[in-house]
């Protein structure tokens, strides 16, 4: 499962259109919710992965009505050029014809409706307000699926999508500001509801939620430093993100299962290692150090 995971997300990175992206998008969200119920048999996995599911889905759907109508306006779902066999250049959506005359993008009503229902998707897939609701229960999966989803796969694709669709935003200022107001509103609400939990994964888990609000802000500044930020910002955030869940597994397993933080205490002395790791994680997160 973890394999076809990395795989399916893999292919959607490397897809050239938006028919093979919407794709690998479905794959994604297939192989999360098997992994979020992977141990099926305990109801609150059970909920869990039924919850993903179900809120990934009103993503999906604002995803497909977008492709269907990127078809009905461009009349392709190729991202770059390519040539007919008389000889003449087919412009794709995000290929160099097109950017180089940026008049070649529908703004106004329409061009912001497709980046309002890429947007929607983004949301689902990236836990943006108010599609966030899945990610904190998505803690019930096993810690390693946990890692994956939260720092370097599942939560990374919304923000793929908005930045590979940058030139569509670029011709629809309306849709970047809602990018941003939602990516800012995330990342307050977010960050504030993390502070009143006790158990350490849901704490992680509203963090990731908080940073990619972070991410999307950013995104919605619709400027090259913008975007060079929020990948920059996905990249670091998938590494110290990973350390950390897999610091909080370390935590769990070692005191027996228990991940209430009110019954922590004294650890350190006791893992060292994983103290360490946690730390150099922790700091990551605050941006201090040369992390």
């Amino acid at each position: 499962l973890v394999a076809m995971f990395v795989f399916s997300m893999s292919m959607l990175v490397a897809a050239s259109n938006f028919l093979l992206v919407y794709v690998f998008w479905e794959a994604v969200g297939a192989c999360s919710y098997l992994l979020i119920g992977f141990w099926f048999q305990k109801p609150e996995a059970a909920r869990a992965a039924k919850k993903a599911f179900l809120v990934n889905r009103v993503g999906d759907f604002g995803l497909a009505i977008g492709v269907f109508l990127l078809w009905l306006t461009y009349g392709t779902l190729d991202f770059h050029d390519t040539l007919s066999p008389d000889g003449t250049i087919l412009p794709g959506i995000l290929g160099q014809t097109r950017l180089a005359d940026v008049s070649g993008y529908v703004g106004g009503a329409v061009g912001t409706a497709i980046c309002l229902l890429l947007l929607l998707a983004a949301c689902g897939k990236s836990a943006q307000l108010p599609l966030h609701v899945w990610l904190p229960d998505a803690m019930e999966g096993p810690t390693p699926a946990s890692a994956l989803i939260h720092a370097a796969t599942m939560v990374t694709a919304g923000i793929y999508l908005i930045a590979r669709s940058a030139p569509l935003y670029m011709a629809c200022p309306g849709a970047l500001v809602t990018v941003s107001i939602v990516g800012t509103t995330t990342a307050l609400v977010a960050a504030l509801i993390g502070t009143v939990q006790n158990d350490l994964k849901r704490v992680l888990a509203y963090s990731t939620i908080s940073q990619l609000g972070y991410m999307f802000a950013s995104l919605g500044t619709g400027t090259l430093l913008g975007f060079t930020a929020a990948i920059f910002h996905l990249l670091t955030h998938a590494f110290f993100k990973a350390l950390l869940f897999l610091g909080a597994g370390s935590v769990m397993h070692s005191m027996g299962g228990v991940i209430d933080m009110r019954r922590f205490g004294g650890l350190r002395k006791l893992m060292p290692i994983t103290a360490t790791t946690f730390l150099i994680g922790s700091l990551a997160l605050a941006g201090l150090g040369p992390w």
